[in-house]
């Protein structure tokens, strides 16, 4: 398996996850600022989940650490068309959801 079909699995299956999880959070993580103040730890006042919440959080570090990695070794602008993939495929599966 090469190195772009392995992150762009992760980032894919983290996006999804993350769907899911700022579901269960009452949280839109495409809005701004959102995603800075979860990791900085600040729980959005509807979310009475905390351990989705804390999995949220992680799954936001792994994802950044995720980034950072692909981005060395896939270059920029690999990296940024698996990440509009992982956006677009977690949107839809939200919208199906809703």
């Amino acid at each position: 398996m090469t190195h772009f079909a392995h992150f762009d699995q992760d980032l894919d299956q983290i996006a999804l996850e993350l769907a899911g999880l700022g579901a269960l959070c009452n949280v839109r993580l495409r809005d701004p600022g959102m995603v800075t103040a979860i990791l900085d730890g600040h729980t959005p006042v509807d979310c009475n989940n905390h351990a989705a919440f804390e999995k949220m959080r992680g799954l936001l570090a792994l994802a950044f650490k995720t980034i950072q990695e692909s981005s060395r070794y896939e270059g920029a602008e690999a990296t940024a068309r698996m990440i509009h993939h992982a956006v677009q495929i977690a949107a839809e599966r939200r919208d199906r959801y809703s």
